[in-house]
């Protein structure tokens, strides 16, 4: 492929860990090799469950909201995201990401062209 695909708005799904996600980037929307892209959002209050991507780098970009992401041992490390904030999670970080009292909004990119999303049972 040599020219630029615009994307429009896709299907609503719920992803592994709960979030709802509308996915625009992957090797099935337009046949991505190294990354994936996708919205995803939570109601207030709501939290995914405790995951790592494997083998997957991954920068969040929030967008609308707020929410705190909880990662390292018993995931005791915690991060504030307001609108306009990025994180990385590194490849394998477990986390959780819970949202703040109007929900969130995040512009998600991973360094693997389909979801290598592992959900921990408690």
């Amino acid at each position: 492929m040599n020219e630029a695909v615009l994307v429009p708005a896709g299907a609503d799904l719920v992803g592994a860990q709960g979030v709802r996600i509308s996915e625009r980037v992957s090797a099935a929307t337009v046949g991505a090799g190294r990354l994936c892209g996708f919205f995803a959002e939570l109601g207030p209050g709501e939290h995914t469950a405790v995951h790592h991507h494997d083998g997957e780098e991954t920068i969040v970009l929030l967008t609308a909201g707020s929410c705190d992401v909880f990662s390292g041992k018993a995931l005791t490390h915690r991060v504030h995201m307001r609108v306009g904030d990025v994180v990385f999670i590194p490849s394998g970080c477990v986390h959780r990401v819970e949202a703040g009292p109007e929900g969130f909004t995040v512009f998600e990119v991973r360094s693997g062209h389909v979801d290598r999303t592992v959900v921990l049972t408690p």
